[in-house]
């Protein structure tokens, strides 16, 4: 284990900060998605709840209170929400942020800010600092990470949970007070989305392998008592419980609910369209290839290779000491004494192994397996570290390139493709897809997800103001009321265009190109008597957005 300096933190913290500034700085580029809508609802019904809490704290902690501000939205967890809810009681007294949208997207970016900062640490003491640099900004330029990384969600700060639970835990196999912090990491965790219940798991198979893959005597004293393990299972739950509200009242019947709602996804929450390879997936079964065809479509080539190269360079750490001595292969020198790249690849492998099980709910994106991408961004940083050494060693033995020079070379043209693919994709993140999809046309013929969740109205607000100059409706498919509101309190949309669900009635009809949306260009062009539609937004030469206009504007 290797040590991170001050100079180390100050460098992983200003990553961090920069990061979350060119969120801030883009974030106006992306309307509201829809799940977010629902979570800014539940947001300020919690900062509703906040204030009661200071005023009048007896009555806000009835169950009454509780129930009607915490019922809503209650499947999700509260962490989130409730600091989204701080931000917005900010907002309202001291108008800290732009726009009101930022105000509950904030919370999240920070979410996004700490876990690159973990991330280099993280690297910088389980390789070298090269290695913390790279995976760090192979993570953060991911193009659909730096999407999510925009939005009021859990998708990213899990993400961030995650890796500092196992961070933590891995700090606790040689100090024991990281047990501790471990215990409050994952408590924390529990209390931001259910990808939390597989770490008991992962990490209980880590020590099971280290445990047995070293003597005791070998063994740092702290790691002969799983003391991080065991804060998990009992003082994380109490965390949990005590940081989410909703569990104060009727506890074990609700956090049995919260489960079941979960693990039935589906059958909860209606059904679920994810296009892929030309067909509408409804409910499961579903291909298990999913996880790893889509995490190869859309995660920059380069990063990937490399991410399979330090998995390759790392692999031989990855075999059990009594399996090499069956083969009669020499066992590898193991001079990482806590094993850990079991403990990094599981974490990586983890994730992604979960999806592809045959019944388990797809929620509809790559967004699901997130916490294994850290993992395989440290991977992606070996990979770039053995590129580096290799060409310093070419320099020491006569080649022409100065040595001193190889590490301002090496990683930006790692980097370069991933920085490249992350601009071009914004705003149409979700529609972006890479070489080995033939791009986003290429996706697009191959029949998968071109977008979801409608946030993509965001990109034609300015075509509907110029064509309703003074004022009318719009019918906005599968962008929700509420994030159509939000366009209109941010300033995005005037407030005189209205959305209706009347479809005849609007002056304008959206039709979000998804695969289960395909019978709303047939009902659009019956409502409006017209199959041509006025404006086409596109990605790549790709349609992402159709818009139909009425016969009375036609007829202007």
């Amino acid at each position: 284990m290797n040590v991170a300096t001050g100079r180390d933190h100050l460098i992983g913290m200003s990553i961090g900060v920069i990061y979350v500034a060119a969120l801030m700085t883009t974030a106006g580029d992306l309307a509201l998605s829809r799940d977010e809508s629902f979570y800014v609802d539940a947001s300020q019904m919690t900062a509703q709840w906040i204030q009661l809490l200071f005023d009048q704290p007896l009555v806000a902690l009835t169950r009454a209170s509780v129930d009607h501000f915490w019922s809503y939205n209650h499947e999700h967890p509260g962490l989130m929400k409730t600091l989204a809810g701080m931000m917005w009681i900010a907002q309202m007294k001291w108008q800290v942020f732009p726009r009101d949208s930022l105000a509950f997207r904030f919370a999240g970016m920070t979410c996004t800010g700490l876990l690159l900062w973990l991330l280099y640490i993280f690297g910088t003491r389980l390789h070298n600092r090269i290695v913390g640099v790279a995976s760090v900004f192979g993570f953060a330029l991911l193009p659909r990470i730096f999407y999510h990384a925009h939005l009021h969600a859990f998708d990213i700060p899990i993400v961030f949970f995650v890796t500092l639970v196992v961070y933590c835990y891995w700090r606790s196999l040689t100090q024991k007070r990281w047990a501790l912090w471990t215990a409050l990491a994952y408590g924390l965790a529990l209390d931001t989305k259910h990808n939390s219940w597989l770490l008991p798991l992962v990490l209980g198979t880590h020590w099971a392998w280290f445990r047995t893959g070293r003597s005791r005597r070998a063994a740092p004293l702290v790691a002969r008592m799983p003391w991080a393990l065991l804060g998990m299972v009992t003082l994380s739950p109490v965390i949990f419980v005590g940081s989410w509200p909703w569990l104060w009242h009727d506890t074990l019947r609700r956090i049995a609910n919260y489960i079941n709602f979960h693990t039935h996804h589906a059958a909860h929450h209606g059904i679920i369209n994810v296009e892929y390879f030309g067909k509408n997936i409804v409910h499961p079964p579903f291909p298990v290839s999913v996880p790893f065809v889509l995490t190869a479509m859309t995660v920059p080539f380069t990063f990937l290779v490399f991410s399979l190269l330090g998995v390759g360079i790392r692999s031989r750490h990855l075999v059990p000491d009594w399996i090499t001595r069956i083969l009669r292969r020499k066992v590898p020198n193991r001079e990482d004494m806590l094993f850990s790249d079991v403990l990094i690849f599981g974490c990586f492998l983890a994730p992604l192994l979960l999806i592809a099980l045959p019944n388990t709910p797809k929620f509809g994106g790559t967004k699901h397996w997130f916490p294994a991408y850290p993992f395989m961004a440290i991977y992606f940083g070996v990979g770039v570290d053995y590129v580096w050494n290799a060409l310093k060693e070419w320099a020491s033995v006569g080649w022409r390139f100065p040595r001193r020079l190889a590490h301002l070379v090496v990683i930006p043209l790692c980097l370069a493709p991933s920085l490249a693919e992350t601009i071009h994709s914004h705003p149409m993140a979700l529609s972006h897809y890479t070489m080995l999809a033939g791009g986003v046309s290429g996706a697009a013929d191959l029949g998968m997800t071109r977008q979801f969740w409608g946030y993509t109205t965001g990109s034609v607000t300015e075509f509907l103001k110029q064509r309703l100059p003074e004022g009318g409706s719009v019918w906005i498919c599968d962008t929700t009321f509420g994030a159509w509101a939000m366009l209109q309190r941010d300033g995005v949309v005037p407030r005189n265009i209205r959305a209706t669900s009347d479809m005849a009635a609007a002056d304008y009809i959206l039709v979000h190109h998804e695969l289960h949306f395909a019978e709303v260009d047939f009902q659009a062009w019956v409502a409006l008597k017209s199959t041509q539609p006025v404006h086409v937004l596109t990605f790549d030469g790709v349609p992402i957005i159709s818009i139909y206009e009425s016969d009375k504007h036609r007829s202007r």
